[in-house]
C-alpha cells in the first residue's frame, strides 16, 4: 500500500506541475490594438499640470475657459486655455456632471442634487432630484432600515441645457443590463417629468447632450447613438459595436461620452480604448481624432467599472479636445495636427 501511495503522490506532482507549466506556456490576454492611428487628425500633448482628488467631469465655458469637476472637494475648477487653474467654484455637493447654457449659466449634478450657478460660479439654487427618478424602496427594505424612503436616488449620469429646459439622466447598477431614466426641468430646475426611460447605460452611466435639432443620448450598452425631441420621442439611433472596424464602437460599452463643437459634428469617446472620433448627427462616420494613453481594456470587469467615464470637452472649431483620464486623475489633451 505504501509503495502504491507513493506512486499516486508522484504521479499527482507530476500532473499539477504540467498543469502550472501549461498555464505558464499559455498565451496572455492581450490589450485592445490601436486601429487608424495614422488617420488621426489629432496629436496628444502633455496634461494639464491641474490637481484633483476625484475627477468626475468636464464642460467648456462660453467664455473658453475648460470646467472641470472635482467631486471630492465639492468644486468645480476654472482652467484657462493655457492650461491654467484660474479659479474655484464651490458647491454644496460633489459633482458628477456638468453642462453650460449659451447664456453662461452653469448646470451640475451629483449626490442626488442639482444646482445652478451664475456664469461666475454664483451659485443661484440647488434642488434635490424627485422621487421619481429613484428606485423604489421595498417595504422590508423600509422596514429593516427604520426609514419611510420611497426611493433611493440613482446616479445623476448625464446633464444637457437647451434654451428652455434642463434635461437629466440617472443611471441605476452596475451591470450590463443596467437602464436609465430621462427627466426634463425647467431652465431653474422645476417641474420635473419623466420623458423617457429603459435605456440601456452600464455602470451607472449614460451621457447626454444638446444639439441644434435635439436631445443626444450614449446608450452605451447597446454601441448607439440615440436622438431624442423634447418630449422624449426618438426620432433616430445608430451605431454598432465592432472590435476591428474604426467606424464601430468598441470594448465593453460604447460610446460612452459626448461633445459637440460649434459646427453641430458630435464627436464621442470610447473608455477601455480612450479613443475619440467624430461624427455626423446622422451616424455618419467623419474620422478618428486620436487616442490617449492611459490602461485599455476590453470586457467589462472592475477596471472597467472604475474607468468607464471619459468625458470630454472640445474647442468650438474643434482644434483641441480635453479627455478626462478617470483613473489617473488627469486631463489630457488632443491637438490638431498642423498641416505640412
Amino acid at each position: 500500500m505504501k509503495g502504491i501511495r507513493a506512486i499516486l503522490v508522484v504521479a499527482a506532482a507530476a500532473v499539477v506541475a504540467t498543469s502550472l507549466a501549461s498555464a505558464g506556456d499559455a498565451p496572455q490576454r492581450q490589450p485592445p490594438v490601436d486601429v487608424g492611428t495614422e488617420s488621426a487628425t489629432h496629436k496628444e500633448l502633455e496634461p494639464l499640470a491641474v490637481e484633483f482628488e476625484h475627477l468626475t467631469s468636464l464642460r467648456l465655458h462660453t467664455d473658453g475657459n475648460l470646467l472641470a469637476c472635482d467631486a471630492a472637494t465639492q468644486q468645480i475648477k476654472v482652467i484657462n486655455p493655457q492650461g491654467k487653474q484660474t479659479a474655484t467654484f464651490e458647491l454644496p455637493f460633489g459633482p458628477d456632471v456638468i453642462d453650460v447654457a449659451a447664456d453662461g449659466t452653469i448646470y451640475c449634478g451629483g449626490e442626488g442634487q442639482l444646482a445652478r450657478l451664475d456664469k461666475t460660479g454664483k451659485l443661484l439654487g440647488s434642488v434635490e432630484v424627485p422621487d421619481a427618478a429613484g428606485a423604489p424602496v421595498s417595504e422590508e427594505s423600509k422596514r429593516r432600515a427604520k426609514s419611510s424612503k420611497v426611493s433611493v436616488r440613482l446616479r445623476v449620469s448625464g446633464i444637457a441645457v437647451t434654451g428652455r429646459d434642463v434635461f437629466v439622466a440617472f443611471g441605476s447598477g452596475w451591470s450590463l443590463l443596467s437602464t436609465s431614466k430621462l427627466f426634463r426641468f425647467n431652465r431653474k430646475l422645476r417641474k420635473p417629468k419623466l420623458v423617457a426611460e429603459g435605456m440601456r447605460g452600464c455602470c451607472q452611466r449614460c451621457d447626454i447632450v444638446a444639439g441644434k435639432d435635439g436631445l443626444y443620448l450614449a446608450e452605451n450598452s447597446a454601441h448607439r447613438v440615440v436622438h431624442y425631441n423634447r418630449r422624449g420621442k426618438v426620432l433616430g439611433k445608430w451605431g454598432k459595436r465592432s472590435r476591428t472596424e474604426l467606424e464601430g464602437f468598441g470594448a465593453c460599452c460604447n460610446p460612452m461620452n459626448l461633445a459637440f463643437d460649434s459646427q453641430g459634428v458630435l464627436y464621442t469617446a470610447e473608455s477601455g480604448l480612450y479613443r475619440v472620433k467624430r461624427y455626423s448627427t446622422q451616424g455618419e462616420f467623419l474620422g478618428l481624432v486620436g487616442y490617449v494613453g492611459s490602461d485599455r481594456f476590453e470586457r467589462a470587469g472592475p477596471h472597467a467599472a472604475a474607468c468607464s467615464n471619459i468625458a470630454i470637452a472640445v474647442t468650438p472649431d474643434g482644434s483641441r479636445v480635453y479627455v478626462m483620464d478617470y483613473k489617473n486623475k488627469l486631463i489630457r489633451v488632443l491637438q490638431k495636427k498642423e498641416k505640412d
